[in-house]
């Protein structure tokens, strides 16, 4: 009776761990999507802040939560570290692996990797 608790508690908590890791999953590609979408519309030239943009934004943030924001405003920092080094003569892991010819779509999915 006791191991077939224990297995049933061992396998409740797998789904829960693995529900989880599907959540994170879902929200970083929620993330990931809207980085992409901003530098889409900066390359259409569509309206910087526009309410539909902010409304996704807030949509992200409710979802996620305070996360979200700075995990985004960590992936800024980590690309402006990498134009720093680019702009120094300095290579990095994505200048080795995506080469000169890097857009920032490419440069995003690269340093944007989900769990």
């Amino acid at each position: 009776m006791f191991e077939w608790l224990r297995h049933r508690s061992m396998e409740r908590e797998l789904t829960e761990i693995l529900d989880e890791h599907q959540r994170v999953r879902g929200d970083a590609q929620a993330i990931k999507d809207f980085l992409l979408r901003v530098l889409e519309d900066d390359r259409n030239g569509v309206e910087k802040f526009s309410d539909d943009a902010l409304q996704q934004a807030a949509d992200i943030i409710e979802q996620v939560g305070p996360g979200a924001f700075y995990w985004m405003t960590d992936i800024a920092a980590q690309m402006v570290v990498l134009s720093e080094a680019t702009l120094r003569g300095f290579s990095t892991n994505v200048s080795v692996e995506l080469g000169v010819n890097a857009d920032a779509d490419s440069i995003v999915e690269l340093v944007v990797r989900l769990p």
